[in-house]
């Protein structure tokens, strides 16, 4: 029998299971709050402290798309304690974490430059011939079709260079003494002091320099060869060295039919 026919049986007529129920308290167990109830308000209450919706699906367990439809109306404060925390943790382990890289490639160099020196081992006078043909014909003055050379001059920043010119012009009885230095350096920086810093770093007499060009400077360059350790460039010129420079174009020619 349906529940409809056992109303009519007992007479109940029209009544529904609500008008049955009116005035019965409902059981204990249906007023218990709603677990996900519980978790919509916690996540309310840590957004507000600032985290994200990433943060807060692990923290609450649930979907992104959930932590997002119960937060959604509360933008994230970039400047709130949560945001500044991560932000601390996060540069803390890039930082180990480029540490770590840059001991490793320190390390890594170090043994690159040993097993070099190590494999090259005791420099010859040729070796000193070549090495500062190449690095003249890379860096120095040369002669054109309509421009003879009648002298050497060799400019860089960079004093390993520089010594390793000064070996081959030794090799070609041309001392120290018989060469012309200047500094070529821009206008913001101490001449005086870059003159000083390139006669140690080639041991060379300070009263040989003389005075420095001094490069003028343009305020829409930008330039990165700035502070302590800009030292400009050095032009070494070798007075009567006509034969000298034919002596390198012969080398270049020969390791030219070499290859």
């Amino acid at each position: 029998m349906s529940l409809t026919e056992l109303m009519k049986h007992f007479g109940v007529g029209s009544a529904t299971l609500t008008d049955w129920l009116r005035g019965i308290a409902p059981p204990e167990w249906t007023r218990r709050p709603n677990a996900k109830d519980e978790l919509r308000a916690q996540a309310v209450v840590l957004r507000e402290q600032g985290w994200s919706v990433n943060d807060l699906a692990g923290k609450l367990g649930v979907a992104k798309s959930t932590a997002w439809s119960w937060v959604k109306h509360i933008p994230l404060d970039p400047d709130s304690d949560r945001a500044r925390q991560k932000q601390e943790h996060s540069a803390l382990m890039n930082a180990e974490r480029w540490e770590a890289h840059n001991a490793e490639r320190t390390r890594r160099e170090r043994d690159e430059r040993a097993k070099a020196v190590r494999e090259l081992g005791e420099i010859t006078e040729r070796d000193v011939l070549v090495g500062g043909a190449l690095v003249y014909m890379c860096e120095g003055a040369k002669a054109k079709p309509w421009r003879r050379l009648d002298r050497l001059k060799f400019i860089n920043s960079d004093p390993r260079l520089h010594r390793l010119f000064l070996a081959f012009l030794a090799l070609h009885g041309r001392g120290p003494e018989t060469l012309r230095y200047r500094v070529h350096i821009h206008e913001t920086a101490d001449a005086e002091a870059a003159g000083d810093w390139w006669s140690e770093r080639l041991e060379v007499p300070r009263e040989l320099f003389e005075r420095p060009t001094i490069k003028r400077h343009n305020p829409a360059t930008r330039r990165m060869n700035t502070g302590a350790d800009y030292h400009g460039c050095l032009i070494i010129a070798v007075p009567r060295s006509r034969e000298l420079y034919w002596r390198i174009e012969g080398v270049m020619e020969a390791l030219d039919a070499s290859g």
